[in-house]
């Protein structure tokens, strides 16, 4: 069964949310399948419902409560947030609201989104030549310009970077690799700015009036894109525009020929207060100095419904792990949320130095992110659903018995277009995603995440959701948290580098 929006059933499922909220017995008494895919379903409706997610907005003020709310009903002990201020850049998310356009000698051209935490400007904008920019251009020309500069498509030194050649298991139906490398282009394309060219660096005070992105994407692929702010925080200064390929033919023929522009981008910076929130599900040995905590971590913020939705898998994990009496629990679970993923200067916090006595108590890791997410490909010029899942990576250290155990659980669960990779083993991609923990801290552990074919984006939502997909994930991590509980420290040590 898979749930997807449709406007006759959004209230239905916000009624049962309500319900959910309001009756405990109810939540608990959520033992039927079918009833658990409302749940899930209700809930993320409801965290879609408020927007993307960014830490300390109103949206990812909701999720957190919600999280809060049912880690508490699930036995989850110690909840401690530990808070942080920063200073958070805003602007619409919705082209029709008009906060952010672009005019060319009074041609209004089609912008697929903004540049977040580039800059802003007034309500009429800024008006200025156009000026196409390559390596050659000499920075003193910027000044006073309207920048313009192409973004191209995935080079091959990065498609050798994220190519999956190697797998330690795949489905039947992915058995023969054709990956067209879109995400890994996907991914290039929305770092390029501040990761490779780190063009926010060369913008920084450079008296330029604004910059405008030429993405290689289709005008529906490129819409609502949302950028990593990335390592290096605060705000550059430069309002900055994204257009699709489409747009950009016209765009940089009229650079190339010097005509002016107004660029609007109206935003709002505000500080912020965001939190990591952490906690305990108990094991036998809670509270001794012997205990051992094995480590379930997420991000909570990002620009859409499933970026970051790993919260409400751990929820469901725990739920699992509490059919099991606590004298037979081995070994306690360690909870940590953390808010930095789309922050700028982000993961600038480490929790796990403020923590230190917690940290070196964790002798294994599971990272949950991604959840539940419907595939999307270029249809033409436009970005649509496949009717398909995203593929699912299950990543694990380098340990015979931690990949066996990931591939009898994905066969238990009867869950199609997954591999099992081991990154280690090398041809089978870097670790995406908060499971590289397990890989920094050098003991056993396993990541799930996706293809992510819409992940940069403010416009998956609700549509793009697939319960059964979430819990079939969920049940396949929940069985390898037993299995890290359950093994002993020999049979599932890893290979030292």
């Amino acid at each position: 069964m898979v749930f997807h929006f449709n406007s006759n059933n959004k209230y239905y499922y916000l009624v049962i949310l309500l319900l959910t909220f309001n009756t405990h017995s109810l939540t608990k008494a959520l033992s039927n399948p079918n009833l658990i895919l409302e749940e899930v379903y209700s809930w993320h409706l409801f965290k879609d419902s408020y927007g993307p997610t960014f830490s300390g907005n109103l949206s990812w003020q909701k999720y957190m409560e919600l999280l809060e709310r049912e880690l508490l009903e699930n036995g989850v002990k110690g909840l401690t947030k530990d808070f942080f201020e920063y200073e958070r850049w805003y602007t619409s998310n919705e082209k029709n609201d008009h906060q952010w356009t672009l005019t060319i000698e009074g041609k209004q051209m089609d912008v697929a989104s903004y540049w977040a935490y580039s800059g802003l400007t007034g309500k009429t904008g800024v008006k200025g030549k156009l000026l196409y920019y390559n390596q050659d251009t000499p920075k003193d020309l910027i000044k006073g310009k309207i920048i313009v500069f192409d973004i191209g498509g995935l080079p091959e030194s990065f498609k050798r970077f994220s190519e999956i050649s190697k797998h330690e298991y795949a489905t039947e139906d992915l058995q023969q690799i054709q990956d067209n490398n879109s995400t890994s282009d996907y991914w290039y394309q929305v770092n390029y700015i501040t990761r490779f060219a780190k063009l926010d660096e060369y913008l920084k005070d450079s008296g330029a009036l604004g910059a405008i992105a030429i993405l290689d994407m289709s005008p529906g692929r490129a819409e609502g894109i949302y950028t990593f702010p990335l390592i290096r925080p605060g705000i550059i200064g430069v309002p900055g525009l994204y257009v699709d390929r489409v747009s950009g033919n016209e765009l940089r023929d009229a650079a190339l020929k010097s005509k002016y522009a107004n660029l609007k981008l109206l935003a709002n910076v505000q500080n912020s207060k965001a939190y990591f929130l952490s906690g305990f599900l108990p094991g036998k040995h809670f509270g001794e100095d012997k205990d051992q905590f094995i480590l379930l971590t997420t991000h909570t913020d990002g620009p859409n419904l499933t970026q970051e939705n790993g919260g409400f898998g751990i929820i469901k994990i725990v739920e699992h792990l509490n059919r099991i009496p606590v004298n037979q629990r081995n070994k306690t679970i360690l909870i940590v949320m953390d808010p930095q993923h789309f922050m700028p200067g982000r993961h600038s916090v480490d929790w796990f130095k403020l923590h230190a006595n917690l940290s070196n108590r964790i002798v294994s890791v599971l990272g949950i992110e991604h959840l539940g997410q419907m595939e999307y490909k270029d249809f033409g010029n436009q970005f649509k659903l496949s009717g398909t899942t995203d593929k699912t990576y299950i990543y694990t250290q380098d340990n015979q018995n931690l990949i066996n155990q990931a591939i009898y659980a994905i066969k238990q669960h009867k869950i199609g277009r997954t591999y099992v990779l081991c990154p280690d083993r090398g041809g089978q991609g870097p670790w995406t995603g908060m499971g590289n923990l397990a890989q920094k801290m050098k003991v056993p552990g396993y990541g799930i995440s996706t293809s992510m074919s819409g992940y940069w984006s403010t416009k998956s939502g609700i549509e793009s959701f697939s319960s059964e997909l979430f819990m079939k994930q969920v049940d396949i991590m929940a069985d390898l948290t037993l299995y890290l509980m359950n093994a002993n420290s020999e049979e599932i040590q890893i290979k030292g580098p």
